[in-house]
């Protein structure tokens, strides 16, 4: 019998984990056994309705009011007033559907309390698979919803030993219902396809490390670019691109121009395209201060490339089995990161090995593998 799987992940602004809901019901519904809905609360998913139409995967709509789509989503303040509105708005929308439909699969990643709350207090049937991901922080008012809410939670899926750890210390949730599911999905036919689509000849002629993602304070591009001006003092043989848009660009460009680096770092923007760039760089850095445990990272070890990463909460440094499939910094510490990116230089001879391990790794980030899991325990 086909089972009934609805994905709650509102999300403000530009975020992975849409990336990772997205990739994981197209996944699963490609297989007959599951039939996959995504609640589109305020708008946030309208971008993607192509990719929903052509995966067959249902798109629930729950907010008409237009308020919170025009809203900024930059900065603290407007986050948290976006997620408040949504919580506000979605309430009785959400609920009335979960009563309509009480026996299906409902996983969580965003605004947790909301259905975690519903479900429980409504005493309703949904089996709920909470989805942890990123920094997440054990408040007051987060460990009592999870302690009203605790006996409806059927699974909770984490990316990474240290999560699980981190999980089970808090003494709320059984270790029988924590499942460790990497579900960055990696399609490794997909990015042999990109990654061989032709780049700007300008970058083809010059070396290049590269860093990916927002350009916001999780991602630390500050920091790295503080420890590049430290590196270009000596190593003038390389330039540094950064891919990827958000609040902190003004900032980070007033730096680079202060600091005289703009022929050595260059922003280059969002790109449809990322794996191009990666194919013919030197290597991938990531500075983040937490990331689970990564998307880039997973997608540079399947480009077969070299790895720098800080050892941020929480999954880059297991991938990277702890530095010995790639190199790892201790997070935001410019010495750390300069004596590692030396050390990279350096050992490239140990590089093949490396790569081959990271590569490797990669496997256990392909739709088989996660289907199979997901299988286990639905």
């Amino acid at each position: 019998m086909q089972k009934t799987l609805l994905f709650w992940c509102p999300f403000v602004g530009d975020v992975g984990t849409a990336k990772a809901v997205l990739e994981s019901a197209k996944s699963l519904s490609e297989s007959k056994n599951y039939k996959c809905k995504i609640f589109n609360a305020y708008g946030e998913f309208d971008k993607y309705r192509p990719l929903l139409k052509k995966n067959k995967i249902q798109e629930i709509k729950l907010i008409k009011n237009t308020l919170i789509k025009q809203l900024p989503k930059d900065g603290y303040f407007w986050s948290r007033l976006n997620y408040i509105l949504i919580f506000i708005f979605s309430f009785l929308p959400l609920l009335f559907y979960l009563v309509r439909n009480k026996n299906e699969y409902l996983f969580i990643y965003l605004i947790t309390s909301l259905p975690l709350l519903l479900v429980s207090i409504f005493n309703l049937n949904n089996k709920i698979i909470f989805r942890v991901s990123g920094k997440i922080r054990f408040t007051i008012l987060r460990k009592l919803v999870f302690l009203i809410a605790k006996k409806k939670i059927k699974r909770i899926l984490i990316q990474t030993t240290e999560s699980k750890n981190r999980i089970l210390k808090k003494g709320i949730f059984n270790k029988n219902i924590l499942n460790i599911i990497r579900d960055p999905i990696i399609d490794h036919r997909k990015i042999i396809k990109l990654k061989n689509e032709k780049i700007e000849n300008k970058f083809l002629q010059k070396k290049y490390f590269i860093s990916i993602g927002r350009l916001t304070h999780q991602k630390n591009f500050l920091f790295f670019i503080e420890c590049l001006k430290k590196i270009i003092e000596n190593e003038k043989n390389f330039i540094f691109l950064i891919l990827g848009e958000g609040k902190d660009r003004n900032k980070i460009e007033k730096y680079i121009s202060r600091h005289k680096l703009s022929k050595k770092v260059v922003l280059m923007g969002y790109k449809n395209n990322i794996f191009k760039y990666i194919k013919h760089s030197a290597g991938l850095i990531c500075t983040s201060l937490w990331e689970e445990p990564g998307f880039v990272i997973q997608e540079a070890a399947a480009c077969k490339k070299i790895i720098l990463t800080s050892d941020c909460y929480t999954g880059p440094a297991e991938f990277l089995n702890y530095g010995k499939n790639g190199y790892i910094f201790k997070s935001n510490n410019h010495e750390s990161f300069i004596r590692n990116f030396k050390k990279l230089l350096l050992n490239k001879k140990n590089h093949k090995k490396k790569i081959k391990e990271s590569y490797k790794k990669t496997k256990l980030y392909t739709k088989k593998y996660f289907l199979s899991e997901i299988n286990k325990i639905l």
